[in-house]
């Protein structure tokens, strides 16, 4: 924590802001001097979807000190990036809700950076792999109507395009970030980073090749707050100050004693792009991606005794009611993860206007530990025992053969091939020291495999001068095995499953007057369970309590209708759309049972209707005056839950009935630029029943934030920015709270 930032800065940022404009555009051609944009990986114009473009140059107008930033405006869309560097950032988008990780993909490249091997906060995308400064454009696609993807794209799909260098080229650039964070816990302060950016790349003859470097060292706000519970032995109990009385977000009282998950994370990336054409048809492009992050979530006792020294656990008199902390309730942890990216890929054309690829990719946790303290102390800080969790040696691997190409004058044609195999193996050790080695006894182990094989056809029909006609399906085979639940006393495999599945696609697209199109599209989509659903638990005895192997796949039927209007300098699009989700998976409580289990189970009918719009208009009003907007109002509803009744038409978690946005930005002068954008999210639940009713730590608030930006190109190659992100400091929760007021002063020199 260092000193907050000036508060001239502070007067200077909001002097300068402006009205707000959204990054996003039709998609098209991306040129980007001295650059292009690699997005061989699909053709997004063949799409039947609803698809939204991020360029660059938008990506510039906002405070982004991670690839994930860049999505912060995009329509009917919310990323859970809860502090500067979080690598738990997952997607919400139309149909799912920020713990449903595995209804989202995300591609660099056509490299698959989902982590479809658990579902939840824990199966984020791996953003950490894309630095900022590498993205040309980005695509982002609504719904599961395309054969080209597989059932989790039943949510979102993000297609990230890097860049390749055209001639030499090189950047830098410094970033500090300061946040202002409070709360009514005692926990407030200033929370403050940097992240560091260079790259460098040239093509020489056949040649091309981009390297780019990132340093990100933050510190984040709390994420948890530990809690007491009732009771204890009034005689041994400590009289303390500095508790606070609260609530739980069902109303049930409870008394807040201390902040921990205190952030400090260290991260590094590294990425190598070498790009050959191998002759005048074919061109390959080889990656390999590094990044490291080293964490450490301290804690801190927010009471004190009669002599003022923190208290971290046993029995505490407050108001003269007594209260028992538990042992683990401040305990610290730390990470030590290093992943790293391998990928290849061929791609040529033919005389006769047919493309094809050859895409493979590895993504290997090559180390990957968590370390947690067994309690807390004013010493455990420095060591103690504890455990270890491994999860080194889990990923996945990826091979794409698609091709694509004209079939006369009427038809063109995708086709292709997909193989993924998903290896999950996660560990946990004992230890004398938790900073140390795993040195003791198992405690607990699980793991397992997954596979998908696929084969998808499309085909786009214009069968008359204003209408198309897209058709296709996607056939799915999927393997789980290897299942594997232990303790230190028994162990648990799981005989192996598989199924099949086809996904029909249809969509038709009518041209019904000059720049109107009216589309409507259809899709079913199969999302299989994760390896950590079907065997992530526990055993008592021989008995498999808390997970359930034999999970059916989530199936989603997906319709959407979409108008589209090209305006001189942009576009307005209405979509109306709904999915019937059968087997939806999610956490909740069987409580059908004598004895109530919570575990990943499928909830037999979730359906969302919604209507979306966007408007995207360029030098309105004012030349240099670019203006967009969003707004979505999306009705998700728990039809049948056959374990959890008191679900049945109740709205589903962490989908917020309304979204919108606004962002504008204006080029006021030769060489200034300023932003300033709005994001509202409305009502929702964490809770299947809705229960939780009181918006405090635990709950998912509604909230409106801004953000604005100043960029003052002051000499050739150089420019520096001021911004903020959450301008009035609004206080807001997904179940941890999102950070607060935070200032971004940047300088960059680019060749």
């Amino acid at each position: 924590m260092n000193r907050p930032a000036p508060r001239s800065l502070c007067l200077l940022a909001l002097a300068s802001a402006c009205t707000c404009a959204l990054a996003t555009e039709p998609p098209q051609a991306t040129t980007l001097a001295p650059m292009s944009v690699h997005a061989t990986d699909t053709q997004v114009m063949g799409i039947p979807t609803v698809a939204v473009r991020i360029t660059r140059a938008h990506m510039q107008q906002q405070n982004i000190a991670d690839s994930a930033d860049a999505l912060r405006y995009a329509p009917n869309l919310q990323i859970r990036q809860r502090y500067i560097g979080d690598p738990n950032a997952t997607i919400s988008g139309r149909n799912s809700g920020t713990l449903q990780s595995a209804r989202s993909l995300l591609y660099a490249d056509g490299l698959l950076l989902s982590n479809l091997m658990s579902n939840g906060w824990q199966g984020a995308p791996r953003w950490g792999m894309v630095a900022p400064e590498e993205i040309g454009a980005i695509d982002v696609l609504y719904g599961p109507y395309s054969a080209l993807y597989p059932g989790n794209s039943m949510g979102t799909t993000v297609l990230i395009h890097t860049r390749l260098p055209d001639r030499l080229i090189a950047s830098a650039s410094a970033q500090y970030m300061s946040q202002d964070y409070s709360d009514h816990y005692g926990a407030s302060g200033h929370y403050d980073g940097h992240h560091l950016a260079a790259l460098l790349g040239d093509k020489t003859g056949r040649w091309r090749w981009l390297l780019s470097l990132n340093q990100l060292d933050n510190h984040g706000q709390p994420m948890q707050y530990a809690t007491a519970r009732a009771g204890g032995n009034p005689a041994t109990a400590i009289p303390v100050t500095g508790a606070t009385a609260d609530h739980n977000p069902n109303g049930s009282p409870r008394l807040v004693y201390g902040a921990n998950t205190i952030e400090h994370t260290r991260q590094t990336q590294a990425k190598l792009k070498v790009g050959v054409d191998i002759t005048d048809h074919v061109t390959a492009l080889l990656t390999v991606g590094w990044w490291h992050n080293h964490a450490f979530d301290s804690t801190r006792s927010l009471i004190r005794d009669a002599n003022g020294q923190p208290v971290y656990g046993g029995s505490i008199l407050v108001d003269g009611k007594t209260w028992t902390l538990p042992a683990s309730g401040l305990a610290q942890s730390a990470y030590d993860q290093t992943h790293v990216l391998y990928g290849a890929e061929f791609s040529g054309h033919l005389d006769n206007g047919w493309r094809w690829e050859a895409v493979a990719s590895r993504y290997d946790y090559q180390h990957d530990l968590e370390h947690d303290a067994a309690s807390a102390s004013s010493t455990s800080a420095l060591g103690g025992a504890g455990s270890v969790a491994d999860m080194s040696g889990s990923g996945w691997r990826t091979f794409d053969l698609r091709s694509s190409g004209p079939l006369g004058d009427e038809n063109l044609l995708y086709v292709g091939a997909h193989l993924d195999r998903y290896q999950l193996d996660s560990r946990v050790r004992a230890a004398s020291d938790w900073r140390g080695p795993a040195d003791g006894p198992l405690v607990t182990a699980y793991g397992g495999r997954t596979q998908t094989r696929a084969l998808y056809l499309q085909d786009v029909w214009s069968f008359a001068p204003a209408w198309a006609l897209t058709a296709g399906g996607r056939w799915e085979q999927w393997r789980a095995s290897k299942g594997l639940l232990a303790n230190v006393a028994t162990s648990q495999h799981y005989p192996n499953r598989s199924r099949s599945d086809f996904s029909p696609k249809l969509a038709l697209n009518w041209d019904l007057a000059e720049r109107w199109q009216l589309r409507l599209s259809f899709g079913k989509a199969v999302r299989y369970p994760t390896v950590e659903e079907l065997f992530q638990g526990s055993l008592s005895g021989n008995t498999i309590v808390n997970n359930d192997p034999n999970l059916q796949p989530e199936r989603d039927w997906s319709t959407d209708l979409s108008l589209i209007h090209q305006l001189p300098r942009g576009h307005w699009r209405v979509s109306l759309y709904q999915d019937r989700v059968s087997d939806t998976l999610y956490s909740q409580t069987d409580i059908t049972l004598p004895v109530p289990v919570t575990s990943v189970q499928n909830i037999g009918k979730v359906r969302t209707r919604g209507v979306a719009g966007e408007l995207v208009v360029n030098d309105v009003g004012l030349r240099g005056l670019d203006l967009s907007a969003s707004v979505a109002w999306n009705d998700a509803i728990s039809l049948r839950d056959r374990q959890y009744p008191s679900a049945d038409g109740k709205r589903f978690p962490r989908i917020p009935r309304l979204r919108a946005s606004v962002f504008a930005d204006y080029r006021f002068a030769p060489g200034w630029d300023a932003s300033l954008g709005v994001r509202r999210s409305g009502r929702q639940f964490n809770s299947l029943d809705n229960s939780d009713v009181v918006n405090t730590y635990g709950a998912t608030s509604s909230f409106t934030v801004a953000d604005a930006k100043l960029c003052w190109r002051f000499a050739p190659q150089w420019t520096a920015s001021l911004g903020v992100d959450n301008l009035t400091n609004e206080h807001y929760w997904v179940y941890h709270p999102y950070a607060g007021r935070t200032w971004f002063g940047e300088l960059r020199w680019e060749l």
